[in-house]
């Protein structure tokens, strides 16, 4: 197991530590394609509470990875969070790649049908 050793900082250690978060990758996925509003957002990655969503955000904006705007509102309707993912975000689009290549190398495709049925 990669850690850290002899008091030396190891950034693969506490990138897979972020990353290892349930739904942090279905989220920075779902932004690959493009900016998402709170609901869009939960509906993408689907089986995400509410709860758990927000601090998953909000973690991933005090990364650095998200960022968060606020549309004007319009029409008579409030104000909505549209959420994006940052350059650093983008970067991990080869992450992601990364790891569907590895999938389709080596998962039956009974195995990736089901992971594609619960990330949709």
């Amino acid at each position: 197991m990669i850690q850290e050793q002899q008091g030396l900082f190891c950034p693969v250690y506490r990138a897979i530590g972020v990353l290892q978060e349930k739904w942090v990758l279905h989220i920075v996925r779902s932004l690959l394609g493009g900016p998402k509003g709170f609901n869009e957002l939960a509906r993408a990655i689907g089986g995400c509470n509410s709860a758990t969503l927000t601090q998953r955000l909000e973690g991933l904006e005090g990364l650095g990875i998200i960022s968060k705007a606020t549309d004007q509102e319009t029409q008579g309707k409030l104000a909505r969070s549209i959420y994006a993912l940052t350059p650093a975000g983008q970067e991990l689009q080869q992450v992601i790649g990364a790891i569907g290549e590895w999938a389709d190398l080596h998962l039956s495709e009974e195995e990736s049908l089901k992971a594609t049925q619960c990330a949709s």
